[in-house]
């Protein structure tokens, strides 16, 4: 998933104050389900919004 630019700012200080590197959120997101949900449940709730949310947006400009 390409993270569209009006996202873009708000996915990067995620990452920066995560202390992730993944420019796919989609890609992120299922490299954290895999290592450990009570580790990660924190960044794994921010990642699913914000891709419902770049879903949404999507739609919307359909």
């Amino acid at each position: 998933m390409k993270v569209p630019k009006a996202f873009i700012n708000e996915y990067q200080t995620f990452l920066k104050e995560a202390g992730f590197d993944n420019p796919n959120p989609q890609a992120l997101l299922m490299e954290l389900a895999s290592l450990s949900m009570e580790v990660y449940l924190k960044e794994i709730a921010w990642l699913s919004d914000f891709i419902g949310r770049i879903r949404k947006a999507n739609r919307e400009a359909a």
